[in-house]
């Protein structure tokens, strides 16, 4: 099924920039001086990218919270996204009580659930997107589409953004066949070695998601880390390396001419001791190459899932853990 969910990514995008048109959303008493993203794993990834997508033109902080503890800086000028597909995400939930103390603007993003329940109970608004019983890292475009037009309604995104996510869509539909083909032919070269994913600092949530992706659907480990940050650490740590490593590479012909620059010279240092594999990330604009990125990688983790014959939908050591939790007291 998962290969299912991938090809419809596209399709979920328009249906999610539809329910986001017809949103509504009350205005802050107050002004927003930060913004703060509470999602994890597949709930949380949106938060990334949206965070992303409008740093160039948010005139306030946005930043993702990933844990149990809120930031101090929180308070009645904060607008706080609470993300959860489910619903019943312990850590959002935990973050979510922690918002209510600190009187911020709390909008919930979410399927159902305890979160749902908790926003009617307070009369606060809850952007409610489709319960079809995916997985949540398979509704990308369900929590980064309401993100982005939460940011548009509060003025730190724009309808540009929009259409930038329009065009993506169709850019993605039109180059299907050679996504699928492009993806495939990577996830070969990457059977029995160890994938370290690298993206400019622009593109870094792309690099995120698809390790996410290799470890829920692929069921193995990955690393990822930035250009140039990687420049500062990492790549000392290829000057000796023994095993089987290759390197993916995400670009666009955006990238900063120095991180263009720092990426060949890393590309020869990494070569003596891995393959590497540039992705090149089409489009005309930040979200149509990041979207175009995403829907290689999680094709690549398709392919390399089904290589290896195994389940990509199933996820029972987070199961197990989940489970554990529940028997423990908070």
């Amino acid at each position: 099924m998962m290969n299912v969910y991938v090809k419809e990514f596209p399709k979920q995008l328009r249906e999610s920039i539809n329910i986001g048109r017809s949103i509504q959303l009350n205005k802050h008493s107050q002004p927003i001086h930060n913004v703060v993203i509470l999602g994890m794993g597949g709930s949380g990834i949106g938060g990334n990218f949206a965070a992303e997508f409008v740093k160039d033109v948010a005139k306030v902080p946005v930043i993702c919270v990933k844990g149990y503890t809120l930031p101090a800086f929180v308070d009645q000028h904060s607008l706080v996204i609470a993300s959860s597909y489910s619903g019943n995400t312990e850590e959002t939930l935990s973050l979510f009580d922690q918002a209510i103390a600190c009187s911020a603007k709390i909008i919930c993003l979410t399927s159902g659930g305890k979160l749902a329940q908790y926003a009617t109970d307070r009369g606060l608004d809850c952007v409610i997107v489709p319960n079809n019983g995916l997985p949540p890292r398979a509704c990308l475009g369900y929590s980064l589409v309401q993100q982005l037009f939460i940011f548009k309604f509060f003025g730190l995104a724009t309808e540009k953004h929009i259409q930038e996510l329009e065009k993506a869509i169709v850019n993605m539909e039109n180059a299907q066949d050679v996504i699928m083909k492009q993806a495939s032919q990577i996830a070969k070269k990457m059977q029995g070695k160890f994938p370290i994913i690298y993206a400019p600092e622009r593109m870094e949530s792309v690099a995120l998601r698809l390790r996410q992706q290799l470890n829920e659907n692929s069921k193995i480990l990955a690393s990822h880390n930035s250009y140039p940050e990687m420049n500062h650490n990492e790549l000392v740590g290829w000057r000796e390396q023994s095993g089987a490593f290759i390197v993916l590479n995400f670009r666009s012909k955006d990238d900063h001419k120095r991180n263009d620059l720092r990426i060949s010279i890393c590309n020869d240092v990494c070569a003596k001791h891995a393959e590497v594999v540039n992705i090149d990330c089409i489009g005309e604009s930040l979200i149509e190459q990041a979207m175009y990125g995403v829907h290689v990688g999680d094709w690549i983790t398709v392919d390399v899932g089904n290589a290896r014959q195994i389940d990509l939908i199933e996820v029972d050591v987070i199961d197990y853990l989940k489970g554990k939790l529940a028997s423990a007291s908070l």
